[in-house]
């Protein structure tokens, strides 16, 4: 089968590898219909993290089952599922307390042996373990499109809105306008601020995000981003602000732009430590919420999906070929073509 492979640092291919098999009772083995490369896989391949190629890189993607495990009791050969980027086990004590991120018994997909060694979905097939526990069916009158997402960006999306715990009338910034910060954008309006900022540099994406549900943009190489925000907000900054970039100037500006008692809500990836701006959130009386995405909140996305409440089909600019996998990582890492996300069909 066709897997993008990464070889090393700043390295990846599209090789012909071995399908995979089951190789325990609770493992499927899914047909994987739409995938789709995500920031955190281009940090991967930058080397944010200690690699240990070659692995199979990929965590966003969703597929028909080929074949199931004898303990699998929830799933059949050719149902479609949705399948989020860490498949929990849901019995350990991790999972049982609702940390389904953490989950003791399972890793990422698409990390290498480094953390975990479980192939990724950038791929034909993919090996799902603990299936009966983490993935769940897609309704059937979603498209591979409007369900692919549900697994990763408007779970982390949601879950950065989330945390923000807005009540309506509130006001947000969010810092990044790629995917996650535009599945920010969109979740948000679920709980009716009256403003959702939306801050970054590339203006194709600033407008995406005024379809999405931002009522103000600012183009932070344009114009200078705090001044604007105290101007919104009659100049007493947001209620909530999301950082959805993984810089430490985002994160800086985030706090800055914080009302008193305001909420900071951190899910950009960062490549290391960073210098954070403590003094100026503690003499905010603000507090922050940070981490990986709540998993457990897959089921109710695909109901709000499903139901016309959540869209995020906006954010596929580009539709290409799994064969065309280099061409479309080039492009993504590069943001080329006024890219935001490109869905590839194996």
């Amino acid at each position: 089968m066709l897997a993008a492979v990464m070889k090393g640092v700043g390295q990846v291919v599209l090789e012909e590898v071995p399908e995979p098999v089951v190789q325990k009772p609770t493992d499927v083995i899914i047909k994987v219909t739409a995938t789709a490369i995500c920031t955190s896989d281009v940090h991967i391949v930058d080397g944010y993290f200690p690699p240990s190629p070659p692995f199979i890189l990929g965590h966003e993607f969703i597929g028909v089952v080929r074949a199931a495990g004898s303990a699998v009791t929830r799933f059949k050969e050719g149902d479609r599922v949705a399948v989020p980027p860490l498949p929990f086990c849901g019995a350990c004590d991790n999972c049982r307390e609702g940390n389904l991120g953490q989950c003791m018994h399972a890793a990422p997909f698409g990390s290498g042996a480094t953390w975990g060694n479980i192939p990724g979905g950038l791929a034909d097939y993919v090996r799902v373990p603990h299936a009966d526990s983490c993935m769940m069916e897609i309704p059937a009158a979603l498209s591979d499109e409007q369900a692919l997402f549900v697994g990763d960006m408007l779970t982390t999306g949601y879950f950065a809105a989330d945390n923000c715990a807005m009540k309506p009338g509130d006001t947000l910034a969010v810092f990044g306008a790629g995917p996650v910060g535009l599945c920010a954008v969109h979740a948000a309006r679920l709980s009716g601020p009256s403003r959702v900022i939306l801050i970054d540099i590339l203006q194709n994406r600033l407008e995406l995000g005024l379809k999405m549900g931002a009522t103000d943009i600012i183009n932070a190489a344009e114009e200078d981003v705090l001044p604007k925000i105290m101007e919104l907000t009659n100049g007493r900054g947001v209620s909530a602000a999301i950082e959805a970039v993984g810089h430490p100037a985002t994160v800086g500006a985030a706090v800055q732009s914080l009302g008193a008692g305001g909420v900071l809500s951190v899910v950009g990836l960062f490549p290391g430590n960073i210098d954070f701006p403590i003094q100026t959130l503690l003499m905010k009386n603000a507090s922050m919420k940070i981490g990986l995405a709540s998993l457990d909140n897959m089921r109710r996305l695909m109901t709000l999906v499903e139901a016309g409440k959540l869209d995020a089909t906006p954010l596929i600019t580009h539709r290409m070929p799994l064969a065309d996998f280099e061409k479309a990582y080039t492009i993504f890492e590069k943001k080329e073509e006024n890219v935001v996300k490109v869905l590839l069909e194996p």
